[in-house]
């Protein structure tokens, strides 16, 4: 009788994230855990305000105008999280938002041009 047990354990969060953990400080690494009620994808850097969106809205545009996706914007947020205060550190987001929304904006680019298509993205290709 095969037993799916140690397949699961190999696949859950919980492993993977001690896995991760384990892993980033075998090699010197930082591992930081966020909490569950630092919202990365409601929170607009531009106006300083949080604002919820419908899960369905994959592209959206912050309070300047500029369009993003989603998904790298919650990552964006993340990297921007102070581990010290447990909240967005703002400055952090405003001086290095445009250089990595630049390299959002190449790398959609890339996708356009190479006519590849990623699920739930919202990257429409023509």
């Amino acid at each position: 009788k095969k037993r799916f047990g140690k397949s699961i354990k190999n696949r859950c969060p919980g492993g993977f994230q001690s896995n991760v953990e384990k892993k980033f400080k075998a090699t010197g690494g930082t591992y930081i855990e966020v909490p569950n009620n630092y919202r990365a994808s409601q929170y607009d850097h531009t106006a300083d305000v949080y604002i919820k969106k419908k899960l369905s809205d994959r592209l959206f545009k912050l309070h300047d105008g500029t369009e993003v996706q989603r998904d790298w914007y919650s990552s964006f947020l993340l990297y921007c999280y102070d581990h010290m205060t447990h909240d967005i550190d703002k400055n952090k987001c405003n001086t290095k938002f445009e250089e990595q929304y630049n390299r959002e904006k190449a790398l959609i680019t890339w996708i356009k041009a190479n006519k590849l298509k990623i699920l739930n993205s919202g990257i429409k290709i023509a």
